[in-house]
């Protein structure tokens, strides 16, 4: 996938017609601290326009989008079985939307059910270096900046006239390449970039239910959540108790409700216990 395209000409004509720019980095991530030989690795897409940009995993819109439609068919034809199998889950749920010109930024955080917007209008405090270097055959220049509680080092590439990144990153004078932390358990790499047709108020539009909140009240929702992984899970399944009983196989095995309940519980817990180096560290203190 490493392939370099014509950037420039890619987002003079993506202007003149209003499409999207997408680049696609290659985060790779440590999620255990106690284990930092094992690694994760998911694409990215920096989607931009010119009113703004979606930074979001490009597994998860695949799996957001097949979910939606297959129970919105299941809606019109009362399907009471659902089969998941071929269907991948992503590794990364966080999205992060910046506006422009501002660059303000929402930080979009799934926790269970809930889905949490935090605003960021904060700005970076850069430090450009006269250090040079070559990513995807593009020259690139050092900065380096703070970003919650992590200390990154970032490559941007003064030739590529749009001030963004990925992640939360923004405010350097050209497209930022590559973003890596101190301790070198977050990478982002750019790989690869496309064009394609979309309206700009899609990228930078939030949904209803998603609810606004400040990092105190985050680190609130995230301890409660430690404590009962599934509390909202199995809300949900109650209020639901007028409904037809449901079942859904993965990867050839079928479950009722009550086995999903369950393994629901015990992967979430077991995951919380190897989940702990955050991305956004100081989030989760």
């Amino acid at each position: 996938m490493k392939i370099k395209f014509p950037i420039l000409s890619i987002l003079i004509t993506g202007l003149s017609f209003a499409q999207s720019n997408q680049f696609v980095y290659e985060y790779k991530f440590k999620m255990d601290s106690l284990n930092r030989n094992q690694s994760e690795v998911e694409n990215m897409v920096l989607q931009t326009s010119p009113k703004g940009s979606k930074f979001y995993s490009q597994v998860k819109a695949v799996y957001d989008s097949t979910m939606t439609a297959t129970f919105k068919n299941a809606n019109a034809t009362q399907q009471t079985h659902f089969d998941f199998t071929k269907l991948i889950q992503s590794k990364v749920s966080t999205e992060v939307i910046k506006t422009y010109p501002d660059y303000k930024r929402t930080l979009k955080k799934e926790i269970s059910s809930n889905q949490l917007l935090i605003n960021n209008d904060k700005k970076l405090d850069w430090k450009i270096s006269k250090e040079k270097s070559k990513v995807l055959g593009y020259d690139v220049q050092k900065a380096t900046t703070t970003l919650y509680g992590r200390k990154w080092s970032v490559w941007f590439a003064p030739e590529i006239p749009i001030q963004d990144g990925p992640h939360e990153f923004f405010g350097l004078p050209g497209l930022i390449l590559k973003a890596e932390d101190s301790k070198g358990d977050h990478i982002f790499t750019l790989v690869g970039t496309k064009k394609t047709e979309v309206n700009s108020d899609e990228i930078i539009n939030k949904k209803t239910r998603e609810i606004a909140i400040n990092e105190e009240k985050f680190r609130k929702i995230w301890t409660e959540y430690k404590k009962d992984p599934v509390k909202d899970m199995r809300q949900d399944l109650v209020s639901s108790g007028g409904s037809a009983e449901v079942s859904m196989t993965f990867e050839g095995k079928t479950y009722t409700q009550d086995d999903v309940l369950r393994l629901v519980e015990k992967e979430r817990k077991e995951g919380l216990q190897k989940n702990n180096n955050f991305l956004e560290l100081d989030l989760y203190r």
